[in-house]
């Protein structure tokens, strides 16, 4: 017999030990169901994006986020028309940080509530006025120790009830237009 012909039958005989080791293991996996195929990893929230249209040329008509300890350095706002909430517990949202020199930033972001995560879509290039998608799909934890990082406050003081967000996007403007909470409490 050639060494080719001894591979083929070496490989068939492996396949054939596997297929009948495969469907043992299936049936011991945790949650499985005996005949049904295991299910696939399900993606992070809110896998279709549509970016806003609209870019607010300037800061009239957005909302400041209260941030307890800001230095006053960074103005953070929110563009209260592009407040949605694909998922329950997803928000996204429009963000224009302002420094005090005049710097503009605008970037389109979603926050989970399910994991206290924050993920930056898309940021506005204002020269060629057009959005430039975020090619890191990573979502970031958002900072449950400092009152100063705007991705906790939104999480902790305003958007995020639990693990979901508090509320459709007009209760959600309406709390964070109520400005900070009467204390902070970390989670």
């Amino acid at each position: 017999m050639t060494a080719a012909a001894k591979g083929a039958r070496y490989c068939a005989a492996l396949a054939c030990a596997l297929g009948a080791l495969l469907p043992a293991a299936a049936q011991q996996a945790p949650g499985a169901i005996e005949g049904l195929p295991a299910q696939a990893q399900q993606p992070k929230p809110g896998a279709i994006v549509h970016f806003p249209a609209q870019v607010p040329a300037g800061d009239s008509g957005l909302v400041d986020v209260p941030l307890p300890s800001a230095s006053g350095e960074i103005r953070f706002m929110i563009d209260p028309a592009s407040v949605s909430r694909p998922e329950p517990a997803l928000v996204r949202y429009l963000l224009v940080a302002r420094s005090r020199s005049g710097y503009r930033n605008v970037s389109y972001e979603g926050l989970n509530c399910a994991d206290n995560t924050w993920h930056i879509y898309a940021t506005w290039d204002a020269t060629s006025k057009r959005w430039v998608a975020n090619g890191d799909t990573t979502w970031i934890r958002a900072n449950a120790v400092s009152n100063s990082d705007v991705h906790g406050v939104l999480d902790r003081n305003y958007w995020c009830d639990g693990a979901l967000a508090a509320g459709d996007p007009g209760q959600l403007m309406k709390r964070l237009r109520s400005g900070l909470q009467p204390y902070f409490v970390p989670r």
